[in-house]
């Protein structure tokens, strides 16, 4: 009897710390920190998740695996989304727009890549420290050079500066849609689970 509660009561310790780790790293990637302590939450979370999917898939219970597999790609395109929105919300969030002088062009020619001779980037100088900064262009124009243009850039320098006022905040409606998803395939699984083990 005591070897029985133990077995069920370890199965059910190894769902719940699964679960809380997909939800720390989902978190993690959704809040936008992380570091070390994310990578090995990640790392943690996928491993109980695929060591569960085997177990899962010995005792024939798919629904549980599918929802599972499901969770796992719903929490990539999280990543994904989240990942590719970080520089415009950080630029939203910290951004400080100002007026610089574009003093040089930079040409690229590369035929392999669909440029000619296109002014690709520029540099400008910067009003309040006299220095230099070169930002891409990223399909606009180019100003010409002795121009001055608006720029907006992080105080941090951790995003690189960039043409134009400061961004609106990112549409949030797809990585909203991967964390439902995520959320709602990690309970299909836990049911499934449990059921599996009952």
């Amino acid at each position: 009897m005591v070897g029985k509660a133990l077995w069920v009561g370890g199965r059910v310790l190894s769902a719940a710390v699964a679960a809380a780790a997909a939800y720390g790293s989902a978190w993690a990637v959704w809040a936008g920190s992380g570091g070390w302590s994310a990578v090995l939450i990640l790392v943690c979370a996928m491993v109980a998740q695929w060591a569960g999917v085997a177990w899962l898939a010995r005792r024939g219970a798919m629904i549980a695996v599918a929802a599972l597999l499901v969770m796992n790609v719903a929490w990539l395109a999280l990543t994904w989304i989240r990942t590719d929105m970080r520089e415009e919300q950080t630029m939203h969030d910290r951004g400080v727009t100002t007026r610089a002088v574009v003093t040089g062009w930079i040409r690229t020619s590369d035929p392999f890549g669909g440029v000619d001779d296109a002014v690709t980037s520029i540099d400008v100088r910067l009003p309040d420290d006299g220095g230099v900064r070169r930002l891409q262009l990223m399909g606009a124009g180019a100003p010409d050079v002795g121009e001055s243009v608006e720029v907006t850039r992080d105080p941090g320098d951790r995003v690189p500066i960039r043409l134009g006022p400061r961004p609106n905040a990112p549409g949030g409606v797809l990585a909203t849609i991967a964390l439902i998803v995520l959320i709602g395939s990690s309970l299909v699984c836990s049911v499934a689970a449990f059921a599996a083990l009952s």
